[in-house]
């Protein structure tokens, strides 16, 4: 399991290092992300999902698990007082999982390559699509600039990502040219290095001993009391031996999106709280998911 997350740890230890040694080109990775990976991932692999319960179950949780980090998060952050700007970056790096590299890796290493797809459902139709809806709202509002309802709504339907999930939809079930489908591999295998390399530009050593109060909170909404409610309901409205629910139920218990951070932090969100809880929360799952899995097995 340590060697299949280990790559986030050298992505990040990368960037760190070309921003010190050479530049941070952070600002062209993320819009290469943007406009060029993040579109492929959504159609290469939603339109070729095939739709069942399971699925729709997985989906459902997913968007439970995120509505109660939300109340969990804006509840706390106001109860901490923060300001407009670090409520908002509380609230994202609280509410979405890193459902994609590190809970692929830790489904992957407890389960079988088989089980990825649940994951792959959680991530690509509850995660992705809320992070560019809800999420994109927080970031526009805590973002500290003055934008009316028209332009935020300019920037989440227009969105590269989203438009390409849209199309997804449609398309599903289409075949692509083979050609077309390779060039849709070769770019949604950017996706991971780049958003892991940009958080390594990003990152400033000096400050993650800044706002550890805060991520504490961050992180036990996100992987605890999160997790533990989802649980509660599983156990009582679900039959928790089943597989997809075991996996659906440890994606709810990732720490920080990495996708979420980078695209906090290009919205003016505070770096250093999205950084640090990112940066904790990996180190953390190490044993958090751990344990989790003992729990349901």
């Amino acid at each position: 399991m340590i060697e299949q997350i280990a790559p986030v740890f050298i992505f990040v230890l990368l960037g760190y290092l070309f921003k010190r040694f050479k530049d941070d080109i952070s600002e062209a990775l993320t819009e290469f992300v943007i406009y060029f990976s993040l579109p492929a991932l959504a159609l290469s692999k939603i339109r070729s999902l095939e739709f069942n319960d399971e699925i729709f179950y997985v989906i459902f949780i997913g968007y439970c698990a995120m509505g109660i980090a939300s109340l969990l998060a804006y509840s706390a952050g106001r109860y901490l007082k923060l300001s407009k700007k670090d409520l908002a970056t509380f609230m994202i790096v609280s509410i979405f999982g890193n459902t994609a590299f590190v809970g692929f890796s830790y489904i992957e290493s407890l389960y079988s390559i088989n089980h990825v797809v649940y994951a792959l459902v959680y991530d690509q139709i509850a995660s992705f699509i809320a992070l560019l809806t809800f999420g994109v709202v927080i970031i526009a509002w805590g973002g500290g600039k003055d934008r009316g309802a028209k332009e935020i709504a300019k920037q989440m339907f227009f969105s590269p990502p989203l438009i390409a999930i849209g199309a997804a939809i449609v398309l599903h079930g289409t075949a692509f040219p083979p050609f077309i489908e390779t060039i849709l591999d070769k770019l949604q295998a950017t996706l991971i290095p780049l958003v892991t390399t940009i958080v390594g530009m990003k990152l400033e050593l000096s400050a993650l001993r800044l706002y550890f109060k805060e991520n504490m909170v961050v992180l036990s909404i996100k992987m605890l009391i999160t997790p533990l409610i989802i649980l509660a309901g599983l156990y009582i409205f679900a039959d928790v031996s089943q597989e997809y629910i075991k996996v659906t139920f440890l994606e709810t218990a990732m720490p920080p999106m990495t996708m979420a951070v980078v695209l906090a932090i290009r919205g003016g969100l505070n770096k250093d709280l999205a950084i640090n809880a990112l940066a904790l929360g990996i180190l953390v799952s190490f044993v958090s998911i751990g344990l989790w899995n003992m729990v349901i097995l």
